[in-house]
């Protein structure tokens, strides 16, 4: 699994890392049933080790702070839902750049271990029926190795 290689790299650079730290299941039960979706595997057991912070100055949002504002994947979706009609099925987890956000599509998961969840770009301020929702990476995993891959090397 991707996370796999993601995690590698958290646990390798710990001095540069800023996490809240570990996140209980139900925990991450309730998010789903207040968000009305099913996370992806890779995308749960970053939560479960990690919760939510940030890494070589990139912040990933997650769970374990309050829902009261960014970092929060629940206080930002719930936003877009509320101002931009961010599609249900859509969950934010980064702030790219530019109004871009890249969102988790959780529309094809079937099961608690399903990792079928591409992540997709969302810009804030498009109309929702002019946005493209691009994908960017095949799951979850595949993102953050990538993203911290790019970092290090940057």
């Amino acid at each position: 699994m991707t996370i796999n290689r993601a995690l590698a790299i958290i646990e390798a650079n710990l001095e540069e890392a800023d996490f809240v730290g570990e996140i209980d299941d139900q925990i991450i039960r309730d998010a789903e049933s207040k968000l009305g979706i099913k996370l992806p595997e890779s995308y749960k057991v970053f939560l479960k080790k990690y919760g939510l912070g940030d890494i070589f100055g990139e912040e990933i949002y997650g769970l374990g702070t309050d829902d009261t504002g960014v970092p929060s994947m629940i206080w930002i979706t719930e936003e877009f839902r509320r101002t931009e009609n961010l599609p249900h099925s859509l969950i934010c987890v980064y702030f790219a750049d530019d109004g871009e956000y890249l969102c988790l599509d959780c529309s094809k998961i079937q099961s608690n271990n399903d990792d079928n969840a591409p992540i997709v770009s969302f810009v804030s301020g498009i109309p929702i029926n002019e946005q493209s929702f691009t994908i960017v990476a095949e799951n979850f995993g595949g993102f953050l190795s990538d993203l911290l891959i790019n970092a290090l090397e940057d």
